[in-house]
């Protein structure tokens, strides 16, 4: 018996503390070994505090309140997660890049990343992480391809994802001018090939999610010699404990999203040569008799002056954020935790989540857009391939040999945008405008073609036709009435606003066990109903009936534990729906082609559409496209641009989108 156990049992555990705040947890370990007695005493089965006082002194922990509520505030639940944070930087820190479950460490670093307040990340770059996902990238990306593709799998979108949430302006600049080449020529498939790598979490063509299961009504992707399209996701998703949730479904995050974000970011080291020949400004242009639309110097110098592919801001390796924060010191716990650097990624985080099942309604309903991003000035870039050699690639199952930026005649070009956010608030007889048709296998941003808009006063007055349903063949004109968003939540009035009064209270509760109610309906729809359709049979799988919820040694499916469950809590703000209008600025029009925008947000996943329409008919570049993409880290508009100037054909020329937001 270890003499130690002579002294009180708090002594015991202050030196175990101490232990642990200077070397490191790892540093416990000789001290359990002294004895079984020790061991009991203060091992990670029984006594949680230490190791969850190590955890709340090395690693950030706002986010797991602000996204699981207080329940994850436990000390049984931050020891687990210190133990899978040791293990993570243990395997980092061995440098095998080839273990074969790095996935799990790839999780692991990708959740605390997320949920990065200053902490996390001082660990896992004291760990090597950037290095050891640079290498994984470089010689493993490409490990198990298909047809010379590489495979869209949870390790390598998970690599893309911490390799961008890794870099900085110190390693773009760092790297030799072949490392960014090869790094550009293996983000490139994930870049230019939405047939294979997709952009959404759902097909861009559903507004209403989640889907019936009604297989005579769920549109059918069209078979491809790269697989089904649009693509469905199916399963693509893990069954994970973190914190105080035991089986918290989180979905793999789009690779193509980091792919696009590390491939920018990379053709945006060295700014865009500013041609002599060019005016030197508008004023000069105009001198010249050029009033045509064409760049001036001065517009290429403000292309430069201005990156699309932000990176992450960084954060202190404290983790104390405080500084520069308004009126910190009356903050609650709560409105603190709100202004935390990982808050910029609880959309993100939210639509992993919350959105991995398109035929699931969930019961924890959360942001996955905040409204008011969108609204002021965007920069970006669209990449543009060569209409013939994207035709071509698209008819080849093998990725060609020479598939490379020269031979796609791959090119940027600059867009423009200044937004306004408009809303329709749940007051009564209010309702939003309904989704609009699908024509040639495009949408007009969720919108009625028959739209009709006008702004005035700061509201947005819409208008549109609809069947009359007593006279067939004739249509009635319909209008509705939104309010441009303002953030300090005048528009909000708690006395009728709908759901307030229905709930008599703006605070808005939503408990995880809602689902199992909903889940056990779901079961019997799934043994009742058709099966899922069939057009993603690789992965597609049948519905596990136990593990959605039905388990067969219960005696009451219907009965959860009250005493674990989850509950999230928010305030509402009476918003059904936001819709954006916008054009170019001027300057920005006289430079690269004036457009007006106008679009909208899917509420299940807070996907945007856009429509750019050019205000210049009969100019070649006056072609109507559309964007759709996500607010990556609230700062960056992520996604594809398609075009609709190929009606009918089975696969849409699509490319690229990245933009950001300048004010």
């Amino acid at each position: 018996m270890s003499l130690l156990l002579a002294l009180p049992f708090e002594l015991i555990e202050r030196v175990a503390v101490h232990l642990t705040d200077a070397d490191g947890i790892q540093a416990l370990l000789p001290l359990l070994l002294t004895c079984r007695d020790l061991y009991r005493i203060l091992g990670v089965h029984t006594n949680h505090h230490i190791f969850a006082s190590h955890f709340a002194s090395h690693y950030d922990l706002s986010s797991a309140s602000r996204r699981l509520g207080p329940q994850a505030a436990k000390t049984r639940s931050y020891a687990s997660q210190l133990l899978r944070y040791s293990h993570a930087l243990a395997r980092i820190r061995s440098g095998n890049i080839h273990a074969g479950d790095i996935v799990h460490t790839f999780w692991t670093s990708f959740l605390m990343l997320v949920e990065d307040d200053g902490k996390n990340r001082a660990s896992l770059e004291a760990a090597g992480l950037p290095d050891f996902v640079d290498r994984f990238v470089r010689e493993h990306l490409y490990d198990g391809h298909r047809n010379g593709w590489p495979a869209d799998t949870a390790v390598n979108s998970l690599a893309l994802w911490l390799l961008w949430l890794t870099t900085t302006e110190d390693r773009l600049r760092a790297e030799s001018s072949s490392q960014r080449a090869q790094m550009v020529r293996l983000m490139l498939p994930f870049v230019v090939m939405p047939v294979r790598y997709p952009s959404t979490l759902a097909p861009d063509i559903h507004f209403s999610l989640p889907l019936s299961r009604d297989v005579n009504t769920f549109p059918h992707s069209v078979p491809t010699v790269h697989g089904p399209y649009p693509r469905y996701l199916y399963k693509q998703y893990i069954s994970t404990e973190l914190y105080s949730v035991p089986n918290l479904e989180i979905g793999i995050p789009l690779a193509s999203i980091a792919a696009k974000l590390i491939y920018i970011s990379r053709r945006e080291v060295f700014p865009i040569g500013v041609p002599s020949h060019l005016p030197r400004d508008r004023a000069h242009a105009l001198q010249l008799g050029l009033a045509m639309v064409c760049p001036t110097q001065e517009d290429v110098h403000e292309l430069n002056a201005h990156k699309v592919a932000k990176l992450v801001p960084p954060t202190r390796s404290d983790g104390d954020w405080s500084e520069g924060v308004h009126g910190w010191d009356t903050m609650t716990v709560d409105q603190r935790a709100a202004k935390a650097p990982s808050a910029r990624w609880d959309n993100d985080w939210y639509r992993l989540v919350d959105c991995v099942d398109i035929f699931r309604p969930v019961s924890l309903k959360r942001s996955h857009y905040t409204p008011g991003t969108m609204s002021g000035l965007w920069q970006g870039r669209v990449l543009v391939a060569d209409d013939t050699a994207l035709e071509t690639l698209l008819q080849m199952p093998q990725m060609p040999v020479n598939f490379s930026e020269h031979n796609l005649g791959l090119v940027a070009a600059p867009v423009y945008m200044r937004l306004r956010e408009y809303v329709c608030m749940d007051v009564a007889s209010n309702e939003p405008v309904p989704a609009g048709d699908m024509e040639d296998g495009t949408h007009n941003a969720w919108l009625p073609a028959s739209l009709r808009r006008f702004e005035h006063e700061k509201q947005l007055y819409l208008s549109y036709t609809v069947p009359d349903p007593a006279v067939p063949h004739r249509r009635i004109e319909k209008s509705k009435r939104y309010h441009e968003y303002v953030p300090d939540g005048s528009l909000h009035d708690e006395t009728t606003c709908r759901g307030c009064l229905d709930r008599g209270t703006s605070e808005m509760v939503f408990r995880e066990h809602d689902e199992h109610y909903l889940n056990y309906f779901k079961v019997l729809d799934d043994v009742l109903g058709p099966a899922p359709p069939p057009d993603e049979m690789d992965d597609a799988e049948d519905v596990d009936i136990a593990e959605e919820g039905a388990d067969d040694d219960d005696d009451d499916a219907m009965s959860v534990d009250v005493e674990e469950e989850l509950i999230v809590k928010r305030k509402c703000d009476g918003i059904m729906d936001i819709i954006f209008v916008g054009e170019t600025d001027e300057r920005h029009g006289q430079a690269w082609h004036p457009y007006r925008f106008y679009g909208r947000v899917r509420e299940w996943d807070g996907l945007i559409a856009l429509v750019r329409v050019p205000t210049t008919p009969g100019d070649p570049h006056a072609t109507l496209w559309i964007f759709t993409g996500y607010v990556v880290g609230g700062q960056t508009l992520v996604g594809n641009w398609r075009t609709t100037s190929h009606p009918g054909e089975p696969v849409t020329f699509e490319g690229a989108l990245a933009m950001s937001k300048r004010e």
